[in-house]
C-alpha cells in the first residue's frame, strides 16, 4: 500500500510546497505582531511542513486504498460476473457513473453481457488516479469477435466510475489481437524510465497534434505503428480505414486532415514501469455531426511513442463522453 501512498506524495510535492508557503506565510509574526526569529521561527517552519506532509499524506492514502493487486483483482471480478450475468454481485458505489459507447446504461443492459468468453486481453492498473484499464478481445455466443475497453474508477473500494468502449463493427480484426501484444506488458529497465509527468506530456502532445496537425516529432519512434482494434494503420497504405499511406505514427498526423479538433482530452493512467500511458478524447471530423470516442493506449520506451492501441467508435451525435469532472 505504501509504495502508491509515497508516488501520489512525489507527485503532489508542489502541492506541499504551496501548503508550507501558505502555512509559513501565515506564521512570519507572533501575536504581538512582532518577527519571529530563531528556534520559533525554525520549530514553527518544522510544523508547518509536518503539517504540510500530513495533509498530503491523508489524501494520498485515501486514494491508494487499492494498490495494484487490488485494482487487477476488481477488474478479474468485474469480467467474470460479467460473462457469469451477475452484474448485482460487482460492488458499484452508489450513483456510480455507467457509460458504454458514451451513453448511460444500467450495467446489466451492456453488450458485455452478450459475450461468451474472453480470447486476449492487456490489463493496466494506476493505484494514484484509482483507474485499471483493460483491453480485451472477446467472442460473443453468435461467435463474433469483438474488441472491448472498459475503464473502472475505484473509490474506497467501490467502483465509481465503468467507462466501456465496445467495438463490435466488422473490422475488428482478430489477427492482430490474439495474443495481446506482448509489447505493452514489457518492464522498462529503471534508467530508461521516463517519469509519470514526462509520460503525460508526450501523450497531451499527441492528443494537441489531433487538433493542430503538428505533433513534435521528437515524440514518436520512426517504427511507431498504430492498430485501430486490431488493424494496423501506419506503414501499410492498404489499411483501408485510414489513408495515411506508408507513414508511421508521426506522418499520420502530420499536415491537413479530416480529424479535429480533440475534444475532452482525459489522461486515465500512467505506469512509468511500463512505459503505458491511456488517454481518452472525442474526435471531431470538420462540421459533420460524426465524431469519434477514442480509448487509446500507448506504448512509450525511450521517450517515444513506439505502439499505440486504439479502440475508435464514429458516431452521429456524440456530445460528451460522460466524464468532464
Amino acid at each position: 500500500m505504501w509504495q502508491p501512498v509515497a508516488a501520489s506524495i512525489a507527485a503532489l510535492y508542489p502541492t506541499i510546497k504551496r501548503k508550507v508557503a501558505m502555512l509559513l506565510g501565515a506564521n512570519k509574526v507572533d501575536k504581538r505582531g512582532k518577527p519571529m526569529t530563531g528556534k520559533v521561527a525554525r520549530r514553527n517552519s518544522s510544523l508547518a511542513f509536518a503539517t504540510a506532509v500530513l495533509f498530503v499524506l491523508s489524501n494520498a492514502a485515501s486514494a491508494a486504498t487499492c494498490d495494484r493487486g487490488c485494482l487487477l483483482e476488481q477488474t478479474k471480478q468485474f469480467n467474470a460476473n460479467m460473462l457469469a450475468h451477475t452484474t448485482e454481485k460487482i460492488p458499484l458505489a452508489a450513483n456510480a457513473n455507467i457509460r458504454e459507447n458514451t451513453k448511460a446504461i444500467a450495467l446489466g443492459d451492456s453488450k458485455w453481457i452478450g459475450v461468451a468468453k474472453i480470447l486476449s486481453e492487456g490489463v493496466y492498473a494506476d493505484p494514484i488516479l484509482g483507474n485499471v484499464i483493460e483491453h480485451i478481445a472477446a467472442e460473443t455466443a453468435a461467435g463474433k469477435t469483438v474488441y472491448i475497453g472498459t475503464r473502472l474508477k475505484l473509490v474506497d473500494r467501490k467502483i465509481k466510475e465503468v467507462e466501456i468502449n465496445f467495438d463490435d463493427g466488422p473490422r475488428v480484426n482478430i489477427k492482430n489481437l490474439v495474443p495481446y501484444d506482448p509489447i505493452f506488458n514489457t518492464i522498462v529497465p529503471p534508467e530508461e524510465r521516463s517519469t509519470r509527468e514526462e509520460l503525460a506530456r508526450i501523450i497531451t502532445s499527441y492528443f494537441k497534434g489531433l487538433t493542430d496537425h503538428n505533433p513534435i516529432q521528437a515524440d514518436y519512434d520512426p517504427r511507431c505503428d498504430r492498430y485501430h482494434s486490431g488493424n494496423r494503420v501506419t506503414h501499410n497504405p492498404r489499411n483501408g480505414i485510414e489513408d495515411g499511406g506508408d507513414g508511421g505514427c508521426y506522418e499520420s498526423n502530420l499536415g491537413p486532415k479530416p480529424w479535429g479538433p480533440a475534444t475532452e482530452v482525459r489522461i486515465g493512467l500512467v505506469d512509468p514501469e511500463r512505459g503505458i500511458v491511456i488517454g481518452y478524447a472525442i474526435l471531431y471530423y470538420g462540421n459533420s455531426d460524426r465524431r469519434m470516442q477514442i480509448n487509446e493506449v500507448f506504448k512509450i520506451l525511450d521517450g517515444r511513442l513506439r505502439m499505440v492501441d486504439n479502440i475508435g467508435l464514429m458516431e452521429e451525435g456524440i456530445t460528451t463522453s460522460g466524464f468532464t469532472e
